[in-house]
């Protein structure tokens, strides 16, 4: 029986295989929801000043009320969340967060209706298509420039005139969460890894 840790790393190619509808834990195939409206309520669950009860819900929902607390079964929860892709561990850097469903609503519908046609308030999109048409918006798309006016670095060697036009467009679209991306990881990760101590219901 293959571990649900190799199962994990199975590397889906959406040109070629269906988009997943379950995890598999143990051997055991177990559905999971897949529109991307469940994932973003789960990913600003999960990344908020919220309890672990809220996030334990928020686990239940993408999961169609099943949980087991075996630490495979977050792993591939995890795997879901991250479209596939595994994460090696090490960090590479301290860089911010630089975008939030809920602030960026606006700029996120108006980015997929230019560019891709798509009216998501209508949408039926699986959570990785949906992060896949994000991640590759055009950077000249308003979303994917203060994405860009928040991450970037201001050094002394870009001229004055510079500093102080990327210094105020970080003040405008600074996001209300100061904590870096490393930090929520690694709270996340620590939920995942099974620290919410919380029985089912």
């Amino acid at each position: 029986m293959l571990s649900a840790r190799l199962i994990q790393n199975h590397v889906v190619n959406l040109l070629l295989d269906d988009a997943p509808d379950h995890i598999t834990v143990c051997g055991q195939v177990i559905p999971i929801k897949t529109d991307f409206r469940t994932w973003i309520r789960f990913e600003n669950t999960m990344l908020k000043d919220c309890d672990n009860e809220e996030r334990f819900k928020a686990i239940l929902d993408v999961m169609n009320g099943i949980y087991s607390d075996i630490p495979e079964f977050m792993d591939q929860v995890l795997w879901f969340y991250q479209c596939g892709i595994i994460q090696s561990g090490k960090g590479t850097g301290r860089a911010k967060r630089v975008y939030d469903f809920e602030n960026d609503q606006y700029m996120i519908y108006s980015a997929f209706r230019q560019y891709y046609n798509i009216d998501l308030t209508t949408a039926q999109l699986h959570w990785w298509i949906f992060k896949q048409l994000f991640i590759e918006l055009p950077e000249d798309s308003t979303i994917k420039k203060v994405m860009m006016y928040r991450s970037i670095r201001i050094t002394s060697s870009m001229s004055p005139e510079q500093r102080r036009y990327y210094a105020e467009m970080k003040r405008i679209y600074a996001l209300p969460d100061n904590r870096t991306a490393e930090q929520r990881a690694a709270s996340f990760a620590t939920l995942l890894a099974g620290g919410m101590n919380i029985k089912e219901p």
